[in-house]
């Protein structure tokens, strides 16, 4: 049962990953995952639409005969139809664009009025969230969903202690990442980054919440340390055969159950030994447009994270 008043924090552990697409998600998601403790489930908030119209999975079974969400679906929608999981799908994004709308998720009482005005959706989140745990078998499970609204919702739930990362890369690269991806919706999606990026900088008061923020360039700087540290900050430890070097990992992809729409590319080439670096193409001179476009629409946030760049502070921000 969905509730506020009598949250305790002895819950089973999910660490979020929050922010824009095309800011290193996937691969963070992949990383955090190679010890047995931890699972990755990818963009959980892509997994009903995912069951209802029975995706791909990297295993190589669609959604609904993977060994994982295959039993997964079974345990935590056992009578659902297609159209039903289409329906939950819906449910899901009324609750986020209602929490969208919502000004402060600090204030107890807008929580328990968004909370009693979704209870239904909520009791089943928290089922599936259950289900994700047990089928699994880890202590750890790792979501990439990247929307802080979905972050919401797992909290709410009042079954997890959620761990919320804040990816955050900066605008111009995204913006850069955007152009070669979906060239029509870039303000979209700069727009996006905005809004997500000052939710996150208010969102930090709420019962059993961790928050933290990572840069992308300190990630990419020292992936070795940045990842420590976030496992840490969960309650675990990089395994101690990960990195081949400072910046080179050996993955493996046997209990990676993935699915579209996480980073395509990603999924495709399923490397088994990933080079953690930076692009630099977008910082090319003949992108100054896009620059200043991402920039302006990122204000003030944007702004503020390009002047920050440089630092010589590394960690992790609690």
């Amino acid at each position: 049962m969905t509730g506020l008043d009598n949250m305790t924090c002895e819950r089973s552990t999910i660490l979020t990953i929050s922010g824009s697409g095309r800011s290193g998600t996937t691969i963070l998601s992949v990383l955090l995952t190679q010890d047995e403790g931890a699972f990755n489930i990818g963009q959980l908030r892509d997994a009903l639409s995912g069951w209802a119209t029975d995706v791909s999975c990297t295993c190589g079974a669609t959604v609904n005969n993977c060994v994982f969400w295959g039993e997964v679906r079974r345990r935590a929608f056992p009578e659902h139809t297609a159209e039903m999981l289409a329906a939950e799908d819906a449910d899901l994004r009324r609750f986020m664009s209602e929490a969208a709308q919502l000004a402060d998720w600090n204030a107890t009482s807008g929580l328990q009025d968004l909370a009693q005005a979704h209870r239904g959706f909520l009791d089943r989140l928290g089922r599936l969230l259950q289900v994700l745990v047990a089928v699994s078998g880890a202590r750890l499970l790792v979501d990439s969903s990247k929307s802080p609204e979905f972050a919401l919702a797992c909290h709410l739930t009042d079954t997890v202690d959620l761990y919320v990362l804040n990816l955050v890369r900066d605008p111009r690269a995204v913006a850069c990442s955007w152009a070669k991806k979906k060239p029509g919706r870039i303000t979209q999606r700069l727009d996006a980054w905005g809004k997500r990026q000052r939710r996150l900088e208010r969102w930090h008061d709420a019962a059993c919440l961790h928050h933290r923020s990572l840069r992308y360039e300190d990630f990419t700087d020292a992936p070795q340390v940045a990842l420590r540290e976030a496992l840490r900050w969960v309650g675990e430890d990089l395994p101690p055969d990960l990195f081949k070097d400072s910046r080179s990992a050996r993955v493996t992809w046997a209990r990676q159950h993935l699915f579209p729409p996480s980073n395509e590319a990603v999924l495709a080439e399923k490397r088994t030994e990933v080079e953690v670096r930076a692009p630099t193409d977008w910082r090319a001179p003949q992108h100054w447009p896009l620059h200043l476009r991402a920039l302006v629409r990122s204000f003030p946030q944007g702004p503020a994270y390009v002047l920050g760049f440089g630092r010589s502070e590394r960690r992790l921000k609690p």
